[in-house]
């Protein structure tokens, strides 16, 4: 069985990307944003950064190789998680005009 840090990438483990993906995935799912926002606008702004950051936590433990995904599963999910990611940024440059 391959070591949980024998897959790298420039040097660093997936493993521990995926875990910094996760931090960061938490850290924004707790902290304040959007007060000002309403409706859908509030929604993108306060879940879609979390969201996108779950998604490349998945996409990097995807291509560890520790949960037994399937490596095929990696593309899709970063790339989801860009999506997701540029609804949000688009979302925060719109602001409120």
């Amino acid at each position: 069985m391959p070591s949980l840090f024998s897959e790298r990438i420039y040097g660093v483990p997936w493993v521990a990307l995926a875990a910094s993906a996760a931090v960061i995935a938490i850290v924004y799912a707790v902290l304040p944003a959007a007060a000002s926002a309403e409706g859908l606008r509030w929604f993108v702004l306060r879940w879609f950064h979390t969201i996108a950051w779950a998604f490349f936590a998945l996409a990097a433990l995807a291509r560890s190789k520790v949960a037994g995904t399937p490596i095929e599963f990696a593309a899709p999910l970063a790339a989801t998680g860009g999506l997701v990611y540029v609804a949000f940024m688009l979302t925060t440059i719109a602001g409120d005009g």
